[in-house]
């Protein structure tokens, strides 16, 4: 059961954020058009959901394997170049992640000096989802490239 919880959590806090950022944007949709005083705030909220959503939802892909992958190609790839690409895929995420976590790094270092301008948060916060996507998409990619890789020495 734990770890049923455990590999369901991100996708839990995709949802959790998907509801804020729909709530947020409702709430500034309704204060723009119906009240005389608009809310501040409610786009800086949803620029930091819509960031984090981007990255947590890329590594929750990764983990479902629904990323973007040419079945048509691989299906008509012999056997033994069926199984290259089976283990290709997997490295090249790996790899797309592993620039992902250095650039976000970056980034986060950036931020140390930055907050957002209305409600004063660091950006840190924002840049955060850069690595921490990165790092899940790596984590994720281990699974499809460890079985792959067992399935190689049958």
């Amino acid at each position: 059961m734990l770890k049923r919880i455990l590999s369901n959590s991100v996708e839990w806090v995709c949802m959790v954020l998907m509801v804020l950022l729909s709530i947020d944007l409702l709430l500034g949709v309704f204060s723009r058009y119906v009240m005389v005083r608009t809310f501040t705030w409610y786009d800086e909220i949803a620029r930091v959901c819509f960031v984090w959503l981007t990255f947590l939802g890329a590594a929750v892909g990764v983990k479902r394997q629904a990323h973007f992958r040419l079945l048509i190609v691989v299906d008509r790839l012999s056997p033994r170049l069926r199984q290259a690409a089976v283990i290709l895929l997997p490295l090249v995420v790996i790899l797309f992640a592993g620039v992902l976590i250095q650039q976000g790094l970056v980034f986060l270092d950036l931020g140390k000096l930055q907050q957002t301008p209305v409600m004063g948060l660091p950006k840190t916060w924002i840049y955060a989802a850069i690595p921490t996507g990165g790092a899940l998409m790596i984590l994720y990619s281990l699974g499809p490239l460890w079985r792959a890789i067992r399935g190689l020495s049958r």
